[in-house]
């Protein structure tokens, strides 16, 4: 046997034989200074025990929550949800959940939608504020705003579970929140427990939960060794959004074994020293192993989505979790040792060093949730900060922003649905009171022409009729004008684009309103260029045109003109045509301006001869313009005219 051989046997020998008279010494020195430490030692041991059970179940136990709260924000924002969309919200929060047996939904607290429904028939129509229990805890959630979790209570279907209550307000009325109704979750005991790993004895401890209905210490034992609270237990709290649950544990065989401890040290110490030197022989076999099995577990701990951070009471980084490091604002060696204040500008650096006070503060739990800029990425965080020492928390954060860009997306929806009904308000609105005028005025000279027909001259006869032709046109010009309106803005008109003369086009539309014009000694002046050509659709330009041309005979006074020219221009590096009609009438305050092309804002207004018109004839031309491509302007002034311009692609040449 060589020298090296021998050495690798000695050495881990002599490290045990060492090892062991240390051990030796040092329990007797240990065991003279101080009786009982052994008790102390294993109560901390057994706080770091309750603090790593009570993260886990806070996490479960709030990623439930948050379902109700989810729902909550929804019909806040949506009170007249059905029970349909309810069922596919709800599908969507729990599929796949085992730890959640229903969600429910009670407006006015009365449960009118459960999901999923089947079993759980007898329910709907339950109001929870009759029920003697639940409505101590429903009026308890309506004064706080919060989330309430109840019970454990136990099942008609068998089983115990807790129920987790939200309260919804409409949100829809500003600086007033009126109280909608209640959401809830039943979250199975068995399966949250289950989850987390909870299980008595453990470890050498025994466990045991208290406070019934949030209630702490004062409230029942619901889980494990009831007797564990009579046995001077390691207790901690689980905080809940209203009240918490007592988390307590004691060492299976009590702790009046610790005194007797230090009598059985030598003779366990002399059992360690064997135990150790095949321990340090081992470990020199495994090192290796272990060395290349490094990189893998660095990857495993980097596949994690979450942050685990310790900082301590200056808001220093002290430790970094190997974990995803494509969340992380710097590398890990820029972060250790400095201060958020050296990593972050003041307002976030503020933010979350409040934060980490507080939790130091309470020894609470702290949960925020904040925007990050990760690698030019735009991010969403919510951090868990617990406590775990005087001087130091851990910051357990995780990404939610597809969670965020989905509650945007939902308030996106409901801004455009509001916007839709305000424009359908206003449709209907314009219907009612431009449909009344005409109709009415055929009306009433059917009505006097037929009891009076025989006492009338031919000219009072012909002058009636005139009127109803003109209450008939009217009456055409608004159907047209809801029908195009209607069809460009759902996108029902088909675009037909072909190469157009302009000043042919105006010719035809000029020809078209000349008598109308002529009636109030207006001249129609056709000042487009001959060579002027636009790819373009014939008949939705044609419209366009002959809207903004009858828009101008309408509000220019007696003897006046209207001009129709065009220039070429150049917008965004691409070729356009600008066609403008431009009168000299009574012209529009800056401020009308602004409102003439908005459905929600527009009015009809009556002409220079109290001729009345539908309010959407300007709209529709805004539409069909954009239809093709192209942009509408307008300028006037009060007492000197108006000129609306429109774009349209120019061809220079024919195609």
């Amino acid at each position: 046997m060589n020298k090296k051989t021998i050495k690798q046997y000695l050495q881990p020998a002599t490290f045990a034989i060492i090892s062991f008279f240390v051990l030796i010494i040092a329990t007797i020195s240990y065991t003279n200074f101080k009786q009982g430490q052994w008790e102390k030692d294993i109560r901390e041991s057994l706080l770091d025990v309750l603090i790593g059970k009570k993260s886990k179940i806070e996490k479960a136990l709030y990623s439930r929550i948050y379902y109700t709260r989810g729902v909550s924000a929804f019909v806040a924002l949506k009170p007249e949800i059905t029970v349909d969309e309810f069922n596919e919200l709800a599908k969507e929060y729990i599929k796949n959940d085992t730890v959640i047996g229903t969600m429910s939904l009670s407006k006015n607290c009365i449960l009118n939608a459960i999901y999923p429904l089947k079993g759980h028939e007898a329910a709907i129509g339950l109001n929870l504020l009759e029920h003697p229990e639940r409505k101590e805890i429903v009026e308890k959630t309506i004064a706080t705003h919060q989330t309430f979790i109840a019970g454990p209570v136990e099942l008609v279907e068998g089983g115990i579970a807790f129920i987790s209550y939200t309260p919804i307000f409409d949100k829809r009325n500003k600086g007033k929140e009126l109280f909608w109704g209640m959401t809830d979750i039943v979250i199975k005991q068995d399966g949250l427990l289950n989850e987390v790993r909870f299980k008595n004895p453990e470890n050498g401890y025994n466990f045991a939960l208290r406070g019934y209905n949030g209630e702490g210490n004062d409230g029942a034992i619901f889980w494990g060794d009831k007797s564990v609270f009579n046995k001077k237990p390691v207790t901690i709290n689980i905080d809940l959004p209203i009240g918490a649950w007592v988390l307590a544990g004691v060492p299976v065989a009590g702790w009046n074994q610790y005194p007797d401890q230090d009598k059985a040290i030598l003779f366990i110490l002399i059992l360690s020293s064997f135990v150790i030197s095949v321990l340090i022989w081992l470990f020199s076999r495994v090192l290796l192993k272990i060395r290349q099995n490094e990189k893998e577990l660095k990857a495993i701990l980097g596949s994690m989505d979450s942050l685990i951070v310790e900082y301590n009471a200056r808001g220093v980084y002290v430790k970094i979790a190997p974990t995803n490091d494509t969340i992380l604002f710097r590398s890990r060696e820029d972060l250790i040792g400095k201060s958020l204040f050296e990593i972050f500008d003041r307002e976030k650096a503020d933010f979350l060093m409040l934060s980490i006070r507080q939790c130091l503060e309470t020894k609470k739990l702290v949960v925020i949730e904040y925007p990050m800029n990760i690698k030019g990425k735009d991010c969403w965080f919510s951090a868990r900060i617990s406590y775990k020492s005087d001087d130091s928390v851990i910051f357990n954060a995780f990404d939610i922003t597809e969670k965020k860009q989905a509650e945007q997306k939902i308030l996106n929806s409901e801004i455009q649905l509001k916007e839709l009904n305000e424009m359908k308000d206003k449709f209907f609105s314009i219907i009612a009171h431009d449909l009344r005028n005409p109709a009415g005025s055929m009306m009433a000279i059917i009505n006097l022409i037929l009891e009076e027909y025989s006492e009338m001259t031919d000219e009072l006869r012909l002058e009636l009729l005139t009127s109803m032709q003109l209450s008939s046109r009217n009456l055409h010009l608004l159907l047209e004008d809801l029908l195009n309106w209607s069809r460009a803005h759902s996108g029902k008109i088909v675009v037909n684009r072909e190469m157009l003369e302009l000043n042919a086009l105006c010719e035809k539309i000029g020809d078209q309103l000349n008598s109308e014009a002529r009636l109030k000694d207006i001249r129609l002046i056709n000042e487009t260029g001959g060579s002027d050509r636009v790819l373009a659709d014939s008949d939705l330009t044609s419209s366009i045109i002959r809207n903004l041309v009858s828009n101008a005979i309408k509000f220019t006074e007696r003897g006046g003109e209207i001009r129709i020219y065009s220039e070429k221009a150049t917008i965004e590096q691409s070729q356009f045509l600008k066609i403008s009609v431009a009168d000299n009438g009574i012209g529009m305050k800056a401020e009308k301006l602004d409102s003439i092309f908005k459905i929600d804002q527009t009015s009809s207004t009556p002409g220079t001869d109290n001729e009345h018109g539908t309010g959407l004839g300007l709209l529709l031309c805004k539409e069909l313009v954009e239809k093709q491509g192209g942009q509408i302007f307008v300028e006037s002034k009060v007492g000197e005219g108006s000129i609306f311009s429109f774009t349209l692609p120019r061809v220079d040449q024919e195609v």
